[in-house]
Formats: structure tokens, C-alpha cells, sequence
């Protein structure tokens, strides 16, 4: 008669994990089986007692299964090998096996540190199940087509864009995760057998337009008289606007983190956060402080010296666009028949108003930009930057404002 034990595999897989394996012995011979469990370090004793109740249930469930497709098969049994009779196991399994979808994103959500993403998880599974009308969903029905039904039934419940984004986001998160964990491709045993997501068009935001404000409301912005508070809304949207303005249209994301060492005398000298990463140069620029726009950085200055500017000491960074928007609120309600504007409209205004007021020719309004042409990486690699042209044609820019009235506050 055959028999099984489940041992944890000693060997650390990865992503620091352990395989759940059981082993088989029948007719004085043995082998392995995989099992679609895995445990952590801490999660089993060193003599490989497995903790988890839950796990160890699944298991005794697996191997009663197979006990009863050996009783099946009666007196036809004891001709086999002990890998004769795996394969037949397998083989019955396979025609049965159901992989519940739904049950397994909640369990992927009981893994997740942040609440919020617990709660998102959870979430998208209640959605899911809705969808199917509490049918349980196995994950190897999850075509295409029914992932572009379920996209198609969220819109019906007038989800919004950015939520139906994120729920499609988060089922091929929780179907990945499905794969790395059950699937085995070394033993060639594959509990997830479909790749809906090649197919299926994940859907996505619509790219920002380009809107800049026109020179008129960018000079009404700086003209905004300043508020008695040092660090009103009003005060903060407006400086830091024509900050990044003055900066080259440099994006908050830089100027809430400069260093103070970044400061060079007559110019900034910096990484650009959001593509440094990508860059052989990572990013590196340095942007000409205008003696006109002088006072207006002197006056967000750090005293500390953590960090070039104060911001970083009024809000925390997870704070930081929340409170900008809400700034650039308050400049809208200061400048007649000014449309919603976001912080970013400061990096579209400079770059229009370089080649189109300024006539600067678009390489250049590029290079101001910081931005990597990639038809001239190769170029780019033996043509030093002339730091001089670009401050020039970055001061001819900035003095398309009159800065008297924001630079006297």
C-alpha cells in the first residue's frame, strides 16, 4: 500500500522561501511530489515540522485525495512502480484540479504590510466575485475575453478611470504571483496554464496635455500681492511656481529634495530625480540662478542645511502634491479667469514660451529641459555640454517676467 510524507525542501529558493514537498514510497521504492506550497524562514521547526495549521491541513487533503485514486484503481495498483502510480494521480488530478482565483488574491492581500493595500486587494476580490455573480472564478477560465468583460462591467458600475486602472493592475499582480508560486517550470508541473495578460490591453490613463499657462496669467501669477503669513497657501503655490519656473521648469519632486550642496553660487547643480536611474549621466544638470530671481530663492532657503529648500520642513513628502494642489487652488482664486492648473503646468509654460517667445530652437528648449534625445546618445557622448549657451538662453527665458513685485516681497 502507498504512503506519503510532507517535508519542507532545504533548499532556499529565490525569493528566501521554501517548497512544501511529500514524498511517496510504494513497493519499496520512493519518490518526490511538489506540492503549490511554500514556507518561510520561521514558518517550521528544525526538524521540519511545518507551523501553519492551514498548510498542513492542505497537504493531509491532497494526500487523502490520492488515497482515494489508489482505491480506485483496485488490484491494478500493485503492478505499478511508485512512478507509475504518481503519473496516474497526476494524470486524475489534472482532469479535476480547480484553482479558486477569487480566494487566492484575498490570500495574497493577507500578505501585504500597508493597510491600504490590504484593503485594495480585498477589494478588487469582492469586485471579482460580484462579476461572476459568486460563481467561484478558477484561474485557468480567466481568458481575454473575460478579463475585457470584467474592464467592461467596472465601467458599467461607473467606476472611474483611475479604479478600474488599479483593479486591472492588481488581478495581473495577484495572477503573476499565482505563477511564480504554483508553477514550477524545472519539474514541468504547471498549475497555471493560460498567459491571459499577452493578449488582453491593459488600460491606461490618458497622457497629460501640454497645457501651460499663456504669459499673461504666468505674469498675473507672480504679481499676486503676498499674504501677511509667511507660509500662507496663496504665498507657498505662487513662489513655488514660479520657482520651478525660474529653475527651468524643474519638477517638485527635485525641489523638495535638492541638497543644500547642490547650491553653487550662481547656479544649482542637480540630478533629476525621474530619470536619474535611466541615464549614464544620471541626469546630471545645472540650471543659471538669474539675479533677478535671487531673492526669491533666498527666501525659501533652509537654515538647517538639510536640504536647500524649507519645504521639506512644512510638510512630509507624502504630503507634498496633496498641499501643492491645494495651493495652486488658492493662486487659481487670485488670477481672474484662470483656468485648473496644476504645478505642472510651470514646466509646460517654460518650454512654450522658450521657443515660441523667446525663440529658442527646440534641441535647446531640450537641453534646458534636461531631456535625453535618443537619436544623439552617441553624439552626446563625445560633445561636451556649453554650460554658458544654456545659461544664456535659460536667462533669456526667466527675463521674459517682470520679477519686481515678487522679488520685493
Amino acid at each position: 500500500m502507498a504512503t506519503f510524507k510532507v517535508f519542507v525542501d532545504p533548499t532556499t529558493r529565490s525569493d528566501g522561501k521554501h517548497r512544501i514537498r511529500i514524498r511517496a514510497y510504494h513497493r519499496d521504492s520512493r519518490t518526490t511530489i511538489n506540492t503549490p506550497y511554500t514556507v518561510g524562514k520561521g514558518e517550521f521547526t528544525k526538524g521540519g515540522k511545518i507551523k501553519d495549521a492551514a498548510i498542513v491541513d492542505a497537504c493531509n487533503q491532497l494526500i487523502a485525495g490520492w488515497h482515494k485514486i489508489i482505491a480506485s484503481l483496485g488490484n491494478a495498483v500493485n503492478a505499478m512502480n511508485v512512478k507509475e502510480l504518481v503519473e496516474v494521480i497526476k494524470s486524475q488530478e489534472k482532469s479535476s484540479a480547480f484553482f479558486d482565483f477569487v480566494a487566492y488574491i484575498r490570500k495574497v492581500a493577507d500578505t501585504k504590510r500597508a493597510k491600504q493595500t490590504r484593503i485594495n486587494y480585498r477589494s478588487v476580490a469582492a469586485s471579482l466575485e460580484s462579476f461572476m455573480n459568486g460563481v467561484p472564478l478558477d484561474i485557468n477560465a480567466l481568458t481575454a475575453k473575460r478579463l475585457t468583460a470584467y474592464e467592461k462591467w467596472l465601467r458599467d458600475e461607473d467606476k472611474t478611470l483611475n479604479t478600474i486602472i488599479q483593479y486591472m493592475s492588481l488581478v495581473k499582480s495577484a495572477y503573476n504571483a499565482a505563477i511564480y508560486e504554483y508553477n514550477d517550470e524545472d519539474s514541468g508541473e504547471m498549475l497555471v496554464l493560460r498567459q491571459p495578460f499577452r493578449k488582453y490591453k491593459m488600460p491606461s490613463a490618458p497622457a497629460p496635455s501640454a497645457r501651460g499657462v499663456d504669459f499673461a496669467t504666468l505674469q498675473a501669477i507672480a504679481d499676486i500681492p503676498t499674504e501677511r503669513r509667511f507660509n500662507s497657501q496663496r504665498n507657498l503655490g505662487r513662489d513655488i511656481f514660479m520657482l520651478s519656473y525660474a529653475l527651468g521648469g524643474m519638477n517638485y519632486v527635485d525641489i523638495y529634495h535638492l541638497p543644500y550642496s547642490a547650491l553653487k553660487g550662481d547656479y544649482i547643480e542637480y540630478n533629476r530625480q525621474k530619470t536619474k536611474n535611466a541615464r549614464a549621466d544620471e541626469a546630471l544638470y545645472r540650471v543659471y540662478i538669474c539675479p533677478e530671481v535671487r531673492p526669491l530663492i533666498e527666501r525659501w532657503l533652509d537654515s538647517t542645511k538639510k536640504k536647500l529648500f524649507i519645504f521639506h520642513r512644512l510638510f512630509e513628502w507624502r504630503n507634498f502634491p496633496s498641499k501643492m494642489a491645494q495651493c495652486m487652488k488658492k493662486v487659481e482664486g487670485a488670477v481672474p479667469f484662470c483656468r485648473h492648473y496644476t504645478y505642472y503646468a510651470a514646466r509646460h509654460t517654460y518650454a512654450t514660451l522658450a521657443h515660441n517667445v523667446a525663440g529658442i530652437d527646440m534641441y535647446t528648449v531640450g537641453e534646458l529641459l534636461n531631456h535625453s534625445d535618443e537619436k544623439m546618445k552617441i553624439t552626446d557622448r563625445y560633445v561636451e555640454r556649453d554650460w554658458q549657451v544654456l545659461f544664456d538662453a535659460h536667462a533669456k527665458v526667466v527675463r521674459l517676467v517682470d520679477w519686481s513685485k515678487l522679488c520685493e516681497c
